[in-house]
């Protein structure tokens, strides 16, 4: 049934999900991901320059 107020819980279901990503965004786990995500893998001297 429709209760006229569909903007209304999706502009607060987007204000929910901005404070869980500000909340989330803490500068020591950030940092943690980055690194984890950008660490040199073992290259395999015969396949360097394959695409």
């Amino acid at each position: 049934m429709y209760t006229g107020t569909l903007i209304d819980d999706l502009i607060r279901t987007v204000e929910c999900a901005e404070q869980r990503t500000h909340q989330a965004a803490d500068p020591v786990e950030l940092e943690h991901w980055y690194a984890a995500s950008h660490e040199l893998m073992p290259v395999e001297p015969s396949l360097v320059g394959v695409a």
